[in-house]
């Protein structure tokens, strides 16, 4: 290949590359250059190692480089294909979006929306797209203090509509909205298989990832992770100071007519919560422990301190095992229950665990605490187990149980109904479930 192409290929996928976020230096498209030229364009895995380590900086980067690769130099027919996809897909955005500056009008007027609500208004289902509707019809025929309503009153709908647009973007997740398609059908393919990957990966049971997708899954888990904590240090919580919140103040003076009597506030989350983590490590409970601590641990930014404990037969403290040593913190995570697997004996039992917990640990417990349960609920001594659990729910901010039975079972298992009352329990065997728990934890809000 002539040096002139093979530069206008490498800026070609370097472009790409950048679409998903991997920025790439001068200097680094120089040595991936000079490496090309040394190793020549015949051996296909040679060039991806020569690319790989010269544009890529970590492990996280590494899904989007690698579809790229593949994408960028699969078979012409291949490219041709995506590339009518692409169109086809543009064609249908557009399409949607003009519908909906159609159908979202207040008195013949188009309502102020950023594309990111309507692609969220496409993505309803029809019934909730109706209910908006109608919605909107309503308020065009609203009596004010005993006037009809005009267009002054617009702002007041959209900040309504805003709101219920916010509540479904949230409700239906990133992964389920309608997305502009790509500007090109190579780059539309990209963000196909990353998602698509993501997906496969999110709503499969924890136990049954197979061992050689472990370091997928790790990686996967560090992204959502960091996604998460970027969402959630951002969330305001009402007060009675601070900035004013409007979406709140209208929808608390509908009753007047909208006439702002009262005023609601918002001002920024005080304090950092502490998290308590309390894993099973009975047999079955060791695959899913290990990814969930990973999850966990990724949201350190947000929480004041994490302390991780273990249980069977005992409780274990395993905090300074996580938090020492110079290796990778899966590495820590997998060294640590794999010696504690063999230690630990008998029968699962909780209460022995959370008596163990009070009587050694109960500095731990306070109204900041956050107790996070990792477990399948099948313990000996249920009914002492529960007694132990009241008295911790009396003295830390809340208790998540998060339970890997899948929930049509749990009417099989006799202790979930003495654990329910005093904890939130939720299904929790694969990382979507944890990742819609933790959106919703008390320690976030």
């Amino acid at each position: 290949m002539e040096r002139s192409e093979l530069d206008r290929h490498l800026l070609e996928f370097i472009r790409l590359l950048r679409e998903g976020g991997i920025s790439v230096s001068l200097t680094e498209v120089q040595d991936a250059l000079q490496g090309l030229t040394l190793i020549g364009m015949a051996d296909k895995s040679q060039v991806e190692g020569v690319l790989q380590s010269t544009l890529v900086k970590s492990v996280n980067q590494l899904p989007w480089f690698q579809e790229v690769f593949r994408v960028f130099f699969a078979t012409p027919e291949a490219q041709s294909n995506w590339q009518k996809e692409a169109q086809e897909k543009a064609e249908s955005w557009e399409k949607g979006m003009a519908e909906t500056r159609k159908e979202l009008r207040f008195q013949g007027e188009e309502l102020e929306l950023t594309d990111e609500q309507r692609a969220t208004y496409m993505s309803l289902p029809e019934n909730e797209k109706e209910r908006l509707k109608k919605f909107l019809e309503r308020s065009e025929e609203g009596v004010r203090n005993g006037i009809p309503v005009d267009h002054s009153f617009q702002p007041v709908v959209e900040k309504m509509f805003h709101g219920s647009l916010e509540y479904w973007k949230r409700k239906l997740g990133e992964d389920f909205l309608i997305a502009p398609p790509g500007q090109e059908g190579l780059l539309s393919e990209v963000e196909r298989a990353v998602r698509q990957k993501e997906m496969h990966y999110l709503t499969k049971d924890l136990k049954d990832i197979p061992p050689e997708e472990w370091p997928e899954v790790s990686k996967l888990i560090r992204r959502l992770s960091r996604r998460l904590a970027s969402q959630v240090s951002r969330r305001l919580r009402q007060g009675k100071r601070g900035s004013l919140d409007m979406r709140r103040t209208v929808r608390e003076n509908l009753r007047y007519g909208g006439v702002l009597i009262k005023q609601s506030y918002r001002k920024k989350r005080k304090g950092k919560p502490k998290f308590v983590l309390i894993c099973d490590l009975s047999g079955s409970m060791v695959k899913y422990t290990e990814f969930i601590l990973q999850f966990i641990y990724g949201l350190t930014s947000l929480v004041a301190g994490i302390e991780t404990y273990v249980f069977a037969s005992h409780l274990a403290d395993i905090t300074p095992r996580i938090r020492g040593g110079i290796q990778s913190f899966q590495g820590m995570v997998n060294t640590s229950l794999t010696g504690l697997v063999e230690e630990f004996g008998g029968g699962t039992n909780l209460a022995v665990s959370l008596e163990e917990l009070h009587e050694q640990h109960g500095h731990s417990l306070s109204r900041r605490t956050v107790l996070f349960i990792l477990s399948d609920a099948q313990t000996l001594e249920g009914e002492k187990a529960a007694v132990y659990l009241k008295k911790t729910r009396r003295k830390v901010r809340e208790i998540i149980w998060l339970n890997t039975l899948p929930e049509k079972r749990w009417k099989d298992v006799k202790s979930i109904d003495l654990f329910r009352p005093y904890c939130q329990m939720f299904e929790c065997n694969t990382l979507e479930h944890l990742q819609d728990i933790l959106k919703k934890s008390p320690g976030f809000v």
